[in-house]
């Protein structure tokens, strides 16, 4: 089955746990899941993005973001890399729970501790993360220059293996 993984504000309890049910299904009945929001690999691993942010809350899902990362887990080493999260991506994430911390959203997501190796794990030249995030929303000349990561290579050798 094709699902679309979104909770309308309007949903009732019963629609609402319907869609867990079909999310955390093992032997799985959904095939293809379509993430709206923040998709899980531009999260932390710990917890659904998407609570951190009022009008992204609509999208956010422990049991859908838990299936993607079950999925992620079974994936070859050299995919997983191409889910690895950039600097600016990293201090965002963070901006976006302490924004969350002070609204002192109900749900608490914000309170987890986050424990993503990702968070240690760096592929671009600059790496603090910390410090970006010291000057985050600060405006800066650069903010119009286009980044463009260097993720891993891909080569059909190493799909195949």
């Amino acid at each position: 089955m094709n699902f679309l993984k979104h909770f309308w504000e309007g949903d009732e309890l019963e629609i609402k746990q319907m869609k867990t049910r079909l999310f955390e299904a093992d032997p799985p009945i959904l095939y293809v899941l379509h993430y709206l929001g923040n998709k899980p690999w531009l999260c932390f691993r710990d917890y659904d993005c998407n609570w951190n942010v009022d009008f992204m809350q609509e999208f956010a899902s422990d049991v859908a973001h838990k299936r993607w990362w079950k999925v992620h887990d079974a994936m070859p080493q050299n995919l997983q890399n191409f889910c690895l999260l950039r600097t600016e991506q990293k201090a965002g994430l963070e901006w976006d729970r302490r924004q969350a911390e002070k609204a002192n959203y109900t749900d608490g997501h914000w309170k987890i501790k986050i424990k993503d190796n990702r968070l240690k794990t760096c592929f671009e030249e600059f790496c603090s993360w910390k410090n970006m995030l010291r000057h985050w929303g600060e405006k800066n000349w650069t903010d119009n220059a286009i980044i463009t990561p260097s993720l891993p290579a891909l080569t059909t050798a190493s799909v195949s293996s």
